[in-house]
């Protein structure tokens, strides 16, 4: 019985130490550590990636005889990798090392001198022969004669000579012969691109596939003219256009280069139109209006020829109106267009209530990178401003230009926008009062650094006027709110009369400088200091507000909260100001 107690226990411990010794190699190979040494980093990483002993290094199976083999592999594998980087003379001394637990592989390349491009054979043929901007891709290619031969800058050689091609309308371009031979032995190499570009393609006859609008509007559309020299950047234009322009869904457009005759290129436009009527709630607070909402209803089209209507309806604590726009496209649609409008207004502040009807006609197109607008407009305001009441009727024509620049309107990084606008009326032409008004809006957005910002704003008005008293609130100039003056009311500065009530001015002057820097995520503080006033003289002294806010970029635009400080108002310790909108 003892014989065989002890037949087991020895029998047992056996095993276990024949377990033990199996498993030790396995859980050793296990922990491998791999240095590549001797080169830069792109290069390093690109033998990696070529290491069969580094993709295997953590595979289960892997045990100390197959460790070894891929070992043996790796010189090889190494001298793959450095090609690729012009290298095919390596010295590559390979270890392998137990190290402590585990193992270590260690590669130390000496990567040689490179392999130069010793000749050069570059050649365009075709009707491109000659085309300026494909022979000068010779100087620009990433391949020169004396240079170290690249995988990568042939690759984009090639890559670049096609793109080019195709961009310029050369539809059936490609590589006649593109070759590499490379004599590792002399560390030199010859490379042939012999480029063939084919014939000139035109833009043919482009065929609108859709129902909602006539054929001829639609053709108003399109940056090119059948005949024309076959470029891809007018097919990006007329993407950008058709999608920009607000009446489909989805825009497709196909060349059918297949379908090529005398090399006019067909261009086929797929479109799905929106939904003909749009309509349009909103509900918001501002510290100049208090509680708003607006309901809004358009419709898309109300011909075939892409005429357009609108109709909203705002209502506020001080200001409620409604308006209806007809648009009418013209030769451009994108841009030019003529809007007949027609509403009435009513605006009840602390300094002035005032209640208007207004119709008029606008005539909007782009002059270079400028919107302008001309137009005419008729009104009659009745109105009461400070202890004095009256009504008038203006026939006011005017002209007005509008250029944003920003890389993000919404939330600009860098961006501005300009504004100016002059109108007037004469008694003559069915206006009470004669006169003339300019006004000038400028903002700039500026990064400083990663995190921050630097927004200077600034706005000016000046008014001849006949008779000033006669003219109604909405043509006189006040100031303060949370667009011009901040620590100050909404129209709370201005020219007062004897009980010091604010009556207006013929002249306006504000600024403001704001520093803002983004604290975490869409989070930003700011800091500000505004200046400004409406006033009868420009001598007049400008008001002051200074304070810090917090910004929110939100999924529908910019949340802005000031807490501003009047410096010339020791009745007002401070105010709230808060702005939804975007920058420009």
């Amino acid at each position: 019985m003892y014989k065989k107690v002890m037949k087991k226990l020895i029998l047992g411990a056996l095993a276990v130490m024949c377990t033990v010794l199996y498993i030790q190699p396995v859980c050793a190979v296990l922990n491998l550590n791999i240095a590549v040494e001797g080169v830069e980093e792109n290069i390093r990483n690109n033998v990696l990636a070529f290491l069969s002993i580094e993709q295997q290094k953590n595979h289960e199976d892997l045990t100390a005889n197959l460790l070894k083999k891929l070992h043996q592999k790796a010189p090889d594998e190494i001298r793959k990798a450095l090609q690729p980087f012009g290298y095919y003379n390596p010295v590559i001394h390979a270890e392998l090392n137990r190290d402590g637990a585990g193992w270590r592989a260690l590669y130390r390349i000496e990567t040689g001198p490179p392999v130069l491009i010793e000749t050069l054979d570059l050649s365009i043929r075709g009707e491109g022969s000659e085309d300026e901007r494909l022979t000068s891709l010779k100087v620009e290619l990433p391949l020169k004669k004396g240079d170290i031969l690249i995988s990568e800058n042939y690759g984009e050689a090639k890559r670049m000579l096609l793109d080019t091609a195709l961009r310029y309308g050369y539809l059936l371009s490609g590589m006649t012969t593109s070759r590499v031979a490379v004599y590792p032995e002399k560390n030199t190499a010859e490379v042939v691109l012999h480029f063939d570009t084919g014939p000139r393609h035109y833009f043919g006859t482009v065929t609108f596939k859709q129902d909602a609008f006539k054929p001829e509007f639609l053709t108003r559309l399109v940056p090119f003219q059948k005949g024309d020299p076959y470029l891809l950047s007018k097919i990006l234009l007329l993407q950008t256009t058709l999608n920009d322009i607000d009446y489909f869904d989805s825009v497709e457009i196909t060349p059918l280069v297949e379908r090529a005759e005398n090399f006019e290129v067909p261009i086929e436009v797929t479109l799905i139109a929106r939904k003909k009527h749009k309509y349009t709630l909103g509900l918001g607070y501002g510290t100049d209006t208090g509680v708003r909402g607006s309901v809004g209803w358009e419709n898309r089209r109300v011909n075939k020829s892409g005429h357009r209507f609108r109709s909203l309806l705002r209502l506020s604590e001080i200001r409620s109106s409604i308006t209806g726009e007809y648009q009418i496209p013209l030769r451009k649609p994108q841009t030019d267009n003529i809007v007949l409008t027609a509403g009435w207004q009513k605006e009840d502040t602390d300094t002035s209530v005032s209640e208007r009807y207004f119709g008029g006609i606008r005539y909007n197109h782009m002059r270079w990178s400028w919107k302008e607008s001309v137009y005419i407009t008729y009104e009659q305001e009745s109105f009461d401003i400070a202890d004095e009441s009256g009504s008038s009727n203006l026939l006011i024509p005017g002209i007005s230009w509008t250029r944003i620049s920003a890389d993000n309107p919404m939330m600009a990084r860098n961006g501005s926008r300009l504004y100016l606008d002059i109108r007037g009326g004469h008694d003559a032409l069915l206006s009470d009062n004669s006169f003339i008004q300019a006004r000038m809006q400028v903002k700039y957005i500026r990064g400083v650094t990663a995190l921050s910002r630097v927004i200077v704003r600034a706005e000016g008005g000046s008014s001849v006027v006949d008779a000033f008293s006669s003219l109604p609130p909405s043509v006189r100039f006040f100031a303060g709110g949370d667009n011009s003056v901040r620590g100050y009311a909404y129209n709370s500065l201005g020219p007062e009369d004897e009980d010091g009530n604010v009556t207006g001015g013929k002249y306006l002057l504000a600024g403001s400088a704001e520093f803002e820097h983004t604290i975490v995520d869409n989070w930003s503080a700011a800091v500000f200091y505004d200046a400004g006033n409406a006033m009868d003289d420009f001598s007049d002294p400008l008001k002051k507000g200074f304070g810090f806010g917090i910004r929110w970029a939100s999924p529908v635009g910019p949340i802005r909260l000031d807490l501003a400080f009047p410096e010339d108002d020791p009745d007002t310790s401070w105010r709230i100001h808060f702005i939804i909108g975007p920058d420009l």
